[in-house]
């Protein structure tokens, strides 16, 4: 009989006997860059080019998604700092490799240095690609991967996945990707699981993947992508993550680029409060705009006004669609999806959720006598029989 492999759900950290931290505020959340260890996911009713800066400036990075066209991801990748931006396969193979010197892509690669290097910026140049897959243990990805390091080196990272078998890792250090999206149909809107069969209880995947980096030293990034439903699930895949991906707690925030759709907003009429849908879309518009996400939070807060963001995997029929009209793609049969189509409740903003975040994972640094990120790896765990929590 196999191992019993775990979720998040089935384990919970331990503190250290005695820990030499004396305040929270001794224990550092962020990477080297500064950034908090997370990136929101490449979904189209996650992340926009538009509300990056708002991620960014909570300290979380981004991945672009594909529904925006090739030409829009190409211009974001080679001017944006610290972001990733999503290809197919075979448009990751098509722009680096084949039309590489048509697109002058490594033009703009130099043409990037250089901007950095007379502005002074001391940050890292590398261009930043999400190789954007369902399955993450093709050959010819890792094929890719290797064409694509030998032409570009380090002047280009590589992001690439989903792998749901720890030996995967190996080759995946071997090809040279960067950074490893680990975890297949644990998805908030993943239907790939329950159709495909196809599954490796994330915790102890995490656990065995990153035994196996140790193994062999390997330098490519662990992220946890997938089954994230709250701040305690974040703190228990840094055990052994690197980065944790999150869609769907995104998708709840007020600047989320899900379709915004409203419930009830009272108002007032000789002192009854009466539903006015229609006047509350007439006043917000249906994406409420910037400069009134604070008014709308504070009715949200007050009971009087619920905001609902529509939120859909990328293999749903909806992104496939989404995609092939931004990039002008002719109609033709859709895949069958592996994604659902739900409606989620606004309930805060991304700045809110990051300093909550913060403070929680530097509170569980502080139990588990950790310093920073790298202290926190390994941190001890029990495995128990059911969830314990308040909430």
């Amino acid at each position: 009989m196999q191992d019993l492999k775990l979720n998040y759900d089935d384990i919970t950290i331990v503190p250290e006997a005695v820990t030499d931290i004396c305040s929270r505020s001794q224990c550092i959340p962020y990477d080297e860059d500064g950034y908090l260890p997370i990136f929101a996911s490449c979904m189209s009713s996650v992340v926009s080019i538009e509300n990056t800066g708002d991620f960014n400036a909570a300290k979380i990075r981004t991945v672009i998604p594909r529904s925006y066209s090739v030409e829009e991801r190409l211009k974001y990748l080679f001017k944006n700092e610290g972001n990733f931006v999503a290809f197919s396969l075979n448009e990751a193979r098509d722009i680096f490799i084949n039309r590489a010197e048509e697109l002058e892509i490594e033009l703009e690669i130099t043409k990037r240095y250089v901007h950095k290097y007379v502005e002074g910026i001391a940050t890292d140049m590398s261009i930043r690609v999400c190789i954007d897959l369902a399955n993450g243990h093709m050959k010819c990805l890792l094929e890719l991967v290797k064409e694509l390091k030998e032409k570009y080196g380090s002047s280009m990272l590589i992001m690439t996945g989903n792998i749901a078998n720890p030996e995967t890792y190996k080759y995946y250090e071997e090809a040279g990707v960067d950074y490893c999206r680990v975890s297949i149909g644990t998805g908030n809107v993943c239907s790939t699981s329950s159709n495909t069969a196809i599954h490796f209880p994330v915790f102890s995947l995490l656990k065995e993947i990153y035994e196996v980096k140790k193994s062999i030293d390997g330098k490519c990034k662990i992220i946890a992508d997938g089954g994230i439903h709250g701040f305690r699930d974040v703190q228990k895949a840094l055990i052994y993550a690197d980065y944790v991906m999150i869609g769907s707690l995104f998708n709840k925030a007020i600047e989320s680029a899900g379709k915004t759709t409203y419930g009830t907003f009272y108002w007032n009429v000789r002192g009854k409060k009466i539903a006015r849908p229609l006047k509350t879309l007439f006043y917000f518009g249906r994406e409420v705009p910037k400069e009134k996400y604070g008014e709308v939070m504070s009715l949200i807060k007050q009971g009087k006004l619920t905001v609902w963001k529509e939120l859909y995997g990328m293999s749903t029929k909806i992104a496939q669609s989404l995609i092939n009209q931004a990039n002008s793609v002719e109609t033709k049969k859709l895949k069958t999806a592996e994604g659902l189509l739900k409606y989620q409740k606004v309930e805060y903003d991304i700045k809110g959720w990051a300093e909550n975040e913060t403070d929680y994972l530097r509170s569980a640094m502080s139990y588990t006598n950790s310093h920073n990120l790298n202290e926190y790896k390994e941190s001890q765990w029990v495995q128990i029989s059911k969830i314990v929590y308040n909430n």
